[in-house]
Order: C-alpha cells, then structure tokens, then sequence
C-alpha cells in the first residue's frame, strides 16, 4: 500500500490497519466511513481494522476524539489492484507518413494509472506524439523509409499498486494497413438487370496514391445465398 496526501490505495483483499493520527492506542475514538459510524468490532484500540477489503469499501475515512469529537486524521482509501500486461497495437493507416499506436488494459484497475511509451528505431528514440482523442493514442513521424532497422515500442503502465509492460517490435511494412475504401456505391447498369456498377474512392486518409497505389477486392452476393463471389 501507498498514503500519499492523505489518499491511501489499498489492494482487493488486503488487510488495512489505520492509525488514528497521533492518538494513543488506547485512547477512545470513533471512526466514520462516508459520515457513518463505523462499528466498534472493527477496532483494535483506536486503531481501525479492515479484513480482506472490497470496492464498496472505497471511500473517505475519518477519526474523531471520543469525548470532544475533534477530527484528528481522515485519510480517502481507494481500493483497486494492479494493472495487468496492457495491449497495445500499433498500424500506420496513412503510409509513409508514420504510424499510430493505441492501447488499453485488459480489465480495469479502479484507481488511476499512468502510461508511457517509448520507440527505439535502431539507436534512436522516436517521439511519440500523444492525441488529445482518444486519449490512449500517440502517433510517430516515419524518420526514413524503405528502412530495413526493426521498430521497438514497449508500454509501461503504473499505479500505485504495481506496474506492467508491453513490448512490440515490427518492420516498417508490417503494420501497414489501410483505412476501408469511401464513398462505395452501387448503382443497377440500366438494361441490364443482372449487372452492378459499384464505383468508390480510396480512403482520404491515404496521402499518396500515385506512389504507393492501393488495390482493392470486391466481394458480393445475392442475398438469398451464403456464398460469397469475388471479383
């Protein structure tokens, strides 16, 4: 566990002693969760004991005088757990102008975590430039291109529970992978009713067509049939 400014974090399932500020162990107090009288079985003199904590036991805790009922600690106590391996993907959608990565946890932690991520291309640490939405995104500027040197990105992700990390490393040409074509249509060809015009355009996010040129498959199928034709 970790008190800092009065917030204390605590894992699910820990057992969670609080010291009454400066009182004397044997000094009479009560003890308040979220402004409710706390039950004296859970204390051990002045001080508060709580067994195997749970979610619902987040919350604001505060320790009084017993005759006078002076405020004497108050601590926020929020229970969470560690973050588990995060996952993170990485993809360049406008080629060869650098590349994105996202990530996110596995299951939640129920306390604040905090992410970094670095990009080592060969002996150069590349910056990664957060986006402001999502949150859990950061984009790269490609240094070169057509570069043989693998990409090496690795996540950490902390809270004040534990950390964990994530390493990807890839080729350039790897996570390259397009967004979906635009604007598709298909239009019956007059006189021809067994015939299909489909017109679209390539995805506006693609900055170079002319050089690095897109191919796209065209699949379709009558709707009474499962199988699928491609063109």
């Amino acid at each position: 566990s970790s008190t800092d400014s009065h917030i204390q974090y605590e894992r699910v399932g820990a057992d969670v002693t609080m010291k009454c500020g400066s009182m004397d162990w044997d000094a009479a107090v009560t003890w308040t969760a979220n402004g409710t009288d706390i039950d004296d079985s859970h204390l051990n003199g002045s001080y508060l004991i709580l067994k195997n904590v749970d979610l619902t036991q987040s919350g604001q805790y505060s320790c009084y005088e017993g005759s006078s009922w002076h405020l004497k600690y108050q601590t926020y106590l929020r229970v969470g757990v560690p973050p588990k391996e995060p996952v993170l993907m990485c993809r360049s959608n406008n080629y060869p102008k650098g590349f994105y990565c996202s990530w996110h946890l596995p299951s939640p932690t129920y306390i604040p975590n905090s992410f970094n991520i670095s990009v080592i291309h060969g002996t150069r640490e590349l910056v990664c430039v957060k986006d402001i939405f999502p949150k859990n995104r950061c984009h790269i500027k490609y240094l070169q291109l057509f570069s043989t040197v693998k990409y090496k990105v690795t996540l950490t992700v902390t809270n004040a529970l534990g950390k964990n990390s994530t390493t990807l490393t890839f080729d350039e040409f790897a996570i390259v992978k397009p967004d979906p074509p635009e604007n598709v249509v298909a239009k019956p060809v007059p006189n021809n009713p067994r015939r299909l015009e489909v017109a679209w355009q390539n995805p506006s996010s693609w900055p170079d067509p002319e050089s690095f040129p897109l191919k796209f498959f065209l699949r379709y199928r009558p709707l009474i049939l499962d199988q699928w034709q491609h063109v």
